[in-house]
């Protein structure tokens, strides 16, 4: 199979998709925080895949998506602390 041209609307711009994220992270600690991570990010590479999206772009989306979600959680966590 050879790589694809196809572009997704880039994971990380995705509001709600980071948000959801991020309060689900918020809310586990430890292995269980990295298992549903680690699920969640299965998950959407599959999506990614089998709508045609070449592998690497996959995983790069993938990992722009964590950078979000990391940055939601310090902006969050940071307006709380300024309460």
């Amino acid at each position: 199979m050879c790589d694809s041209n196809i572009t997704a609307f880039p994971l990380h711009r995705r509001r709600k998709l980071v948000q959801g994220i991020a309060r689900v992270l918020e809310s586990k600690n430890g292995e269980d925080a990295n298992a549903f991570w680690r699920s969640t990010a299965k998950t959407i590479l599959i999506q990614l895949s089998e709508s045609g999206i070449a592998p690497g772009l996959a995983k790069q989306e993938v990992g722009a998506l964590l950078h979000a979600v990391l940055g939601d959680i310090a902006t969050r966590s940071a307006a709380k602390l300024a309460e």
